[in-house]
């Protein structure tokens, strides 16, 4: 702990000509925040807000999916307050997902979409809608019911996206080119049964 605003300082760098992928960030974000055994997974209790929202921000921008996830610890001993001027940065990191590691990108991806719909942030229904649209095909079936189930958080305020679910489970359903495409109409049925049954009927919230 005496090191930490040092090892804060090194994992906020950016890449260097000699390490143009930034590894090293790779690792001192496994380091500090994993949820198995980084320094500051359970707590950020007398943590630099400054230097800890520095290398949040650039360690979100590693290309490498397994290091972003990381820092999901960092969204869940955060309150909303502290989380508020991250919020652009966890929908960045939404929308723009990482270049490799794709095992595991989705993950902080799924968190950073919870976090919006927790507190109601409208940009979040957007990025969950594009997320549907261009989802990778494995794991889509279960990646989607979750999906559908973040924009329920929003309530009423999430019918505005039905037309463009509703084009979304048709194109699922009419696909007929793809090797994957037993898989779609299980997609097309979460959309389906989810969204399009349920958020209509929603009053309140």
């Amino acid at each position: 702990m005496p090191i930490l605003p040092d090892l804060l300082e090194m994992l906020a760098r950016g890449p260097t000509d000699s390490d143009p992928r930034n590894m090293q960030q790779r690792y001192f974000s496994s380091a500090l925040f994993n949820k198995r055994d980084g320094l500051l997974r359970n707590s950020l209790e007398g943590v630099d807000r400054d230097l800890l929202f520095r290398a949040v921000c650039a360690g979100l921008k590693n290309e490498d999916g397994r290091a972003r996830g990381s820092f999901i610890t960092v969204y869940n001993n955060l309150t909303f307050d502290e989380i508020k001027p991250l919020l652009p940065v966890i929908r960045r990191a939404v929308v723009e997902p990482a270049p490799s590691g794709i095992m595991f990108a989705d993950r902080i991806r799924m968190a950073g979409l919870h976090i919006l719909a927790k507190h109601r942030v409208p940009e979040g229904i957007d990025a969950c809608v594009g997320w549907t649209r261009q989802q990778n095909h494995w794991g889509s079936k279960d990646r989607t019911a979750e999906l559908m189930q973040i924009l329920l958080e929003y309530g009423k305020d999430a019918k505005p996206a039905i037309p463009d679910l509703q084009e979304i489970a048709n194109s699922l359903e009419s696909d007929d080119h793809n090797r994957m495409r037993a898989m779609f109409p299980k997609q097309a049925t979460a959309i389906r049964d989810t969204v399009l049954e349920t958020i209509p009927k929603l009053e309140t919230f």
